[in-house]
């Protein structure tokens, strides 16, 4: 199997054990469940940055510099990305998403209000990522 197989297919079991988690905590009132979904979340954007930081969607794989020096990137090119770029802004999604987590975490921990709003938006970002796959993923 393909390393970048999983660059679109892990996210989305974070997503939808962090959606489930969240959903199921607040109608069973466990808060056990109500704070695993923001942990759930924080580590989609901890996985999100590992292949951010790494370059795999660097832009050095597809060109190399003396064909961007001498300007041979031809129509092509610019007409179709490249699959990675087109996941490139689900990844910062999922950074957002695990960045929002933290706070929907804190406040779910000492009760505070936000809460629910917290981890709404930190799933609704997680989401957001996650139609963008499916999008890059029905035009290839």
């Amino acid at each position: 199997m393909d390393q970048d197989v999983y660059l679109y297919t892990l996210p989305q079991w974070f997503i939808f054990a962090g959606c489930f988690a969240s959903i199921y905590g607040w109608v069973e009132q466990k808060k056990v469940f109500r704070m695993l979904g923001p942990v759930v979340f924080f580590l989609l954007g901890l996985f999100s940055l590992y292949p951010i930081l790494t370059g795999s969607f660097s832009s050095y794989t597809y060109l190399d510099p003396g064909e961007v020096i001498r300007e041979e990137m031809g129509e092509e090119i610019l007409e179709e990305l490249p699959f990675m770029a087109r996941i490139m802004p689900a990844y910062m999604a999922f950074l957002i998403s695990g960045l929002l987590a933290i706070p929907a975490f804190i406040l779910e921990w000492k009760a505070l209000k936000g809460r629910q709003l917290m981890i709404i938006l930190s799933a609704l970002a997680g989401l957001f990522g996650f139609f963008i796959i499916v999008g890059a993923l029905r035009s290839v």
